[in-house]
């Protein structure tokens, strides 16, 4: 447990990049609503921003 919370910033930044990927191949296949995903990459972006300051 002590592993996780130690690397609690690079899981935010995971999730940061992989939701921002995710955004980006959905709008180039198409879809019209795509805000959700890059919403939910900058609460991750922020979440990594307050564990690396913590």
């Amino acid at each position: 447990m002590r592993s996780f919370v130690a690397h609690l910033e690079a899981l935010f930044l995971a999730l940061a990049f992989g939701s921002l990927v995710f955004g980006l191949l959905a709008r180039l296949v198409g879809v019209r609503r795509v805000w959700p995903f890059f919403l939910l990459a900058g609460v991750f972006l922020a979440l990594a921003l307050w564990a690396g300051l913590e």
